[in-house]
């Protein structure tokens, strides 16, 4: 009688009947897609907010060129330049131009400037009391730095000579000094020399004068101490 081996039969149905581990479903990843999601719209939202408020301009007037302290604004000295709105509530607007046109620049300001409100004035130079007289200035009469507009000095008219013509024979009766203001400053003659154009009050107009006539010590002053 003949014997069947049926050992490979029994191996395969006890690997086929191996129960096996149901699969679990992977767990969707709620919170990566939220943030996802909130960072969207926020960069929807920022997007929309950038976009109003490059929007949201306004021309106001910028300086064309340098406006000197005392020098009247004339139309050619400003240019209108579109700025947020935000930037803008803080200068002249285009629409306030013919207002500026005429008034008196408060300090000096320069080309590419914001005109700020506060950097005209309707007091015109020289004002009520006040006079403008130039004086020429020789070398070494005036800082080595030069003068500029809105300097504050002190002006020491130069001692008159009153000598025979002998050397050392000369004595002199120095002015008295007075205070001006720099309202401009011609560029340098063939000398060297500079003529500045001094706002004065009124009371020293007779020492100007003679400062004028007979030439000047310039020293600059500091700011004033209040």
């Amino acid at each position: 009688m003949s014997t069947t081996d049926t050992s490979h039969v029994t191996s395969h149905r006890a690997e086929t009947d191996t129960p096996t581990s149901p699969r679990v479903p992977r767990k969707r990843r709620t919170g990566v897609w939220i943030a996802a999601g909130v960072l969207v719209v926020a960069g929807t939202v920022g997007n929309a907010a950038l976009i109003n408020a490059l929007a949201d301009r306004a021309p106001v007037l910028v300086l064309a060129r340098d406006v000197s302290w005392g020098q009247r604004i004339s139309a050619e000295d400003v240019q209108p330049v579109s700025l947020p709105a935000a930037v803008g509530r803080y200068a002249v607007s285009e629409s306030e131009r013919a207002q500026v046109i005429g008034r008196t620049a408060a300090e000096n300001l320069h080309a590419g400037q914001l005109l700020g409100r506060r950097d005209t004035t309707r007091q015109a130079v020289p004002g009520p009391g006040q006079r403008v007289i130039g004086v020429r200035l020789e070398i070494g009469r005036f800082p080595a730095r030069g003068l500029i507009a809105d300097d504050s000095v002190a002006v020491r008219p130069a001692p008159r000579s009153f000598g025979t013509g002998s050397p050392g024979e000369e004595s002199s009766s120095p002015g008295a000094e007075f205070f001006a203001r720099v309202v401009r400053v011609s560029p340098p003659d063939a000398d060297g020399a500079i003529t500045a154009d001094l706002l004065i009050a009124d009371s020293t107009a007779a020492t100007a004068v003679a400062a004028a006539i007979q030439g000047a010590q310039v020293s600059l002053l500091g700011p004033a101490q209040h």
